[in-house]
C-alpha cells in the first residue's frame, strides 16, 4: 500500500498524459467518422487551413509544354473526276473578290481567323459536287456519283501522303468490312484507355451525324461531298470524314446490330446511307451506349451527344482529334480552309485567359480589333487567369499539365502557344454558376457539390475534342457515372482536367443589320463592364433567331434559300448579307447553322 501511495510524481504525470492522448485520439476518430459520413472530410480540413493528402492513385500528368513539329507539305490527291485536285477547273471552287467594303460581322472577325474576304455564287461553291448538273449550261465534267467511293478516295489520299505522318497514323478501312464497335463485355482491349498509351498521328476525324431513315436531299449530298473533298482530299489526308449513323432503336428499331455480324449487315441495309458514302458509315444505337455507360441513365443527344464520340475515340484511337459537325451546318467557303484556320487560331492561342476570352463575344463595332479585345479582357482580370491549371473538383483526378509558374500574373501569354487545343468551341461559353436562364442548369449527376460544381456551357455542341479529352470523359462515365449536359460536357471536363480550351471567334452576322440596341443587348457591356472578368455579369440576352450561327436561328435557311434561287416564304425580305451583281447572287465566306432541312420537291 505504501509503495503504491508513494509512486513517483513523474510516473503519475506520464500515466495522465497517456490517458489524455487516448481520449484525444478517440475524439478525433469519432469526429473523423462523423464528418466522413456527412460530407467530404477534406473540405472540413481545408476550412481549418490544413490540406489532407489525396490517397487516390494519381494519373499520369501531361507535360507542361507539348508543341509538335509541322508536317511536311501536302501532296495533292485525286478527286471524284479522277484528276488531281488543284489541277482541274472542274473540281475547283471559284472564289471572287468584289469591289466595295466587306461586311463587318455582328460578332467575330475575318481578320483574326485569317478567313478570306471573298464571295461565291452557289455554282461557284457547289458546282464541283453536282449543283446545277441537271442544267444545259453546266460546264463541268459530270460525275456518276453512285459509283464514287469516298472511303476509297480518302484512303488513296492517305497513302499518297503516308510519309508525312508518324507511324501511329492509319487509314480508315472500309467500315462495312471492318466493324469495331462492340458491347462492353466483348471489348478486345481494356475498357479504360489513357492518353499516354498513344502516340500522335496528326490526323483529325470529322464526324457527320445522321440517322436511320434520314432523307438525303441534293443539298445534303453537295454538303457531304464538299466536306470530304475540301478537308480530307485537299489536306493530304490530315482529315478523315466519317458518317455516324444513329439507328434509333429507342424509337422501335428491333435488330440488335452488335449481337452478330449478320444483324450489323442488316443494319447497314436499313440505315439508308447513299452508296457513295457506305464505306465511311459507322452505326450505333442506344443498346451500345447502355452496355458501356450503365450508370448514365440518359443517352439522348440533348444530354449525352458525345457518348458515341467517346466510343469512337476508344475504338479508333488512330485519330488525335474529333470534330463533331451537323447535317444542318453549311460552310459557305472552302470547308478545309475554314477548319484549318479554326485549328490554327486555337493552336496559337495562349492558355492564359483563354477561358475568359471565350466567355465574351468579340464585337468589332463595340471594341475594335481582336488585339484590343484581348487587352480589355486582360485588364478586366488584372493580369490573372481563372483557369490556370486544373479547375479543381473532388471527383476528377486531373491529367492536364502543371502551369509553368504558380501565379498567372507572372506569365507573359506564352504558355500553350503552338499546342493543339483539347476542345475547340464554335460559340462563346457561359459560367453555369452565374445567374442565368439556362434550361439545363439543374441537370448534373455524380458530383457532391451538385449545381454548385463549376461548369461552363458553350452551345451548340458543334465542337472539336481531342482523343485525350474524350478518353478522360469516357473513363469518368464508366467508373463514376458522372455527367453534365451535352453543351457543357467538353468544356467542363477540359477545364476540370486542366486541358486547353479555345473559342476561335469566326464571323457571325445578324439579320437586323445596324440595330445598335440589339447589339448592345448581346454585348452587355463587354469585358470593360464585367466585375468578374469572366463573361458579362448579366447572362440574359435576346433570342438568336436572326443570327447566322445560333442553335435556334432561322436566318441561315433564308440566306441559303435565296442564294440557291428558292422562293422565300411570304413576308421574308431578301437577306441583306447576300450581294447581287450581274444577275448573280454572291454569299460571303462564313459558317452557318442551323439549316432547316428542305426536301428536293419543296419550294
Amino acid at each position: 500500500m505504501n509503495r503504491l501511495a508513494l509512486a513517483h510524481p513523474k510516473i503519475r504525470r506520464l500515466a495522465f498524459s497517456r490517458q489524455a492522448l487516448f481520449v484525444g485520439l478517440a475524439i478525433c476518430f469519432v469526429w473523423f467518422v462523423t464528418v466522413s459520413m456527412r460530407n467530404d472530410v477534406s473540405e472540413h480540413w481545408s476550412r481549418l487551413g490544413l490540406q489532407l493528402p489525396d490517397l487516390r492513385k494519381q494519373p499520369q500528368r501531361m507535360p507542361t509544354h507539348n508543341v509538335l513539329p509541322p508536317l511536311a507539305p501536302r501532296i495533292p490527291c485525286y478527286g471524284p473526276r479522277g484528276h488531281l485536285l488543284g489541277h482541274s477547273p472542274d473540281d475547283d471552287l471559284v472564289e471572287k473578290e468584289i469591289d466595295g467594303p466587306y461586311p463587318i460581322p455582328f460578332a467575330g472577325s475575318f481578320e483574326a481567323l485569317g478567313f478570306d474576304l471573298t464571295y461565291m455564287t452557289a455554282e461557284n461553291r457547289y458546282g464541283p459536287y453536282g449543283y446545277g448538273e441537271d442544267k444545259e449550261d453546266y460546264k463541268r465534267q459530270k460525275v456518276d456519283w453512285a459509283n464514287v467511293d469516298w472511303g476509297k478516295l480518302q484512303n488513296e489520299c492517305f497513302y499518297r501522303n503516308r510519309e508525312r505522318f508518324p507511324e501511329a497514323a492509319e487509314p480508315l478501312n472500309d467500315t462495312r468490312i471492318e466493324t469495331r464497335f462492340t458491347y462492353r463485355k466483348n471489348a478486345p482491349f481494356s475498357e479504360i484507355r489513357h492518353w499516354h498509351e498513344f502516340e500522335p498521328s496528326r490526323r483529325t476525324a470529322i464526324v457527320v451525324r445522321v440517322w436511320k431513315g434520314y432523307e438525303y436531299s441534293s443539298e445534303d449530298m453537295y454538303y457531304i461531298r464538299s466536306l470530304i473533298a475540301e478537308t480530307s482530299l485537299k489536306s493530304g489526308g490530315e482529315y478523315q470524314v466519317i458518317l455516324l449513323v444513329d439507328m434509333k432503336d429507342y424509337e422501335g428499331y428491333k435488330p440488335e446490330i452488335f449481337a452478330s455480324r449478320e444483324l450489323y449487315e442488316q443494319g447497314l441495309k436499313d440505315a439508308g446511307v447513299p452508296p457513295e458514302f457506305a464505306s465511311i458509315a459507322i452505326l450505333w444505337d442506344n443498346r451500345l451506349l447502355d452496355s458501356w455507360y450503365p450508370d448514365v441513365e440518359e443517352h439522348r443527344t440533348m444530354w449525352q451527344v458525345f457518348q458515341p464520340m467517346q466510343l469512337l475515340a476508344l475504338f479508333y484511337p488512330e485519330f488525335d482529334h474529333w470534330w463533331q459537325v451537323e447535317m444542318d451546318m453549311r460552310f459557305m467557303g472552302d470547308a478545309g480552309k475554314m477548319l484549318d484556320r479554326l485549328a490554327l487560331f486555337a493552336r496559337e492561342e495562349p492558355r492564359k485567359q483563354a477561358l475568359e476570352r471565350a466567355t465574351f463575344w468579340h464585337m468589332i463595332n463595340e471594341i475594335g480589333d481582336y488585339e484590343e479585345f484581348s487587352k480589355q479582357v486582360d485588364k478586366a482580370n488584372n493580369g490573372g487567369s481563372l483557369a490556370w491549371g486544373p479547375m479543381r473538383v473532388r471527383e476528377i483526378l486531373p491529367i492536364g499539365p502543371e502551369p509553368p509558374v504558380s501565379d498567372p500574373r507572372n506569365e507573359t501569354f506564352r504558355w500553350g502557344v503552338g499546342e493543339e487545343a483539347d476542345v475547340i468551341t464554335t460559340s462563346y461559353c457561359n459560367d453555369a454558376n452565374k445567374p442565368n436562364s439556362w434550361v439545363f442548369k439543374e441537370w448534373i449527376y455524380g458530383f457532391k457539390k451538385g449545381v454548385q460544381t463549376p461548369r461552363y456551357y458553350c452551345p451548340p455542341a458543334i465542337m472539336r475534342g481531342s482523343r485525350t479529352l474524350l478518353l478522360a470523359i469516357h473513363q469518368a462515365q464508366v467508373e463514376q457515372g458522372i455527367r453534365v449536359p451535352s453543351e457543357a460536357t467538353l468544356p467542363s471536363f477540359a477545364l476540370w482536367h486542366g486541358l486547353k480550351l479555345s473559342f476561335p471567334q469566326h464571323p457571325v452576322f445578324h439579320r437586323d443589320n445596324g440595330n445598335d440596341k440589339m447589339q448592345d443587348e448581346w454585348w452587355r457591356g463587354g469585358p470593360q463592364a464585367s466585375k468578374s472578368g469572366n463573361g458579362p455579369d448579366n447572362l440574359d440576352h435576346p433570342r438568336g433567331m436572326g443570327l447566322t450561327f445560333w442553335w435556334e436561328s432561322d436566318f441561315p435557311r433564308q440566306i441559303f434559300s435565296a442564294w440557291t434561287g428558292r422562293k422565300l416564304e411570304e413576308g421574308v425580305d431578301f437577306p441583306w448579307l447576300l450581294h447581287q451583281q450581274d444577275g448573280q447572287i454572291f454569299a460571303p465566306n462564313i459558317i452557318m447553322h442551323p439549316m432547316k432541312h428542305i426536301k428536293d420537291d419543296q419550294e
